[in-house]
């Protein structure tokens, strides 16, 4: 069992470095993480203003979407519980194998374009932020309170992007059920202004206007006609970018 996880860990780190060697040339987005660490200390912020921190004791989730969260007090040892619905926002650390998949994204100092709500230095040391958000599952259901995955916090003050655990993916290698690399995600969530909406890759053309279509020099250097979902990550980095004012 050992043999077989250090071989796996082995082939994700060559994925990884070897990822990293190429030339890159726009930030992409976070993967969506499903394991967090018991043993770094995670900060839940409360609807009430509350914050609470201790380490990951539990996450209970719900067709993907976290609907509960035991904390375990770094002190004391006692433990606190908070449904989802009270929780506005929150920063747990990858735990399990993904940890080693954690690669930084923030290679580019985009500082000046993130969302400025965010808890930045929790972002930088790697923590994954969740932020409650009123939402239609796959635009069809009635809309519910979520704590979804922010997985461009480094570039979210026009479009925020968050991750669909239960998206497809297209071809990528896999180790222990988890695509480490190649493999990208067929489907997010996308929030500009008050609008939140489910995006599948069959239907980027459908909404490429609404989300980039008041930027007129984005448009002419990423015209819809040749538009590709593998590059929506640095569409999304672009458009912060040259909305800039």
């Amino acid at each position: 069992m050992k043999l077989r996880f250090l071989s796996a860990f082995l082939i994700a780190t060559v994925c990884i470095g070897n990822a990293q060697d190429k030339k890159v040339d726009m930030l992409m987005f976070e993967p969506v993480f499903n394991s967090y660490s018991p043993n770094v200390v995670s900060t839940v912020i409360l609807e009430n203003g509350n914050v609470i921190k201790g380490f990951r004791d539990d996450v209970d989730r719900k067709k993907g979407q976290i609907y509960y969260v035991k904390l375990k007090d770094s002190i004391t040892g006692k433990k606190s519980e908070f449904n989802a619905t009270e929780i506005k926002e929150m920063y747990l650390f990858p735990g399990g194998f993904e940890k080693f998949t954690k690669t930084t994204s923030h290679i580019f100092d985009a500082r000046q374009w993130e969302n400025q709500d965010l808890q930045s230095d929790l972002i930088d040391k790697g923590f994954i932020f969740f932020k409650k958000q009123t939402v239609s599952l796959k635009n069809k259901k009635d809309e519910r309170e979520l704590l979804m995955q922010l997985i461009n916090a480094k570039f979210s003050s026009f479009i925020e992007v968050y991750g669909d655990p239960m998206a497809k993916k297209t071809t990528g290698l896999g180790i222990g059920g988890f695509n480490v690399a190649g493999g990208l995600a067929k489907s997010y969530y996308f929030k500009k202004g008050d609008d939140i909406f489910w995006l599948e890759k069959k239907n980027l053309k459908d909404y490429y206007d609404s989300l980039f279509g008041d930027n007129a020099d984005f448009m002419a250097k990423y015209p819809k006609k040749g538009v590709k979902w593998k590059m929506l990550g640095e569409y999304v980095f672009m458009y912060t970018k040259m909305s800039i004012k």
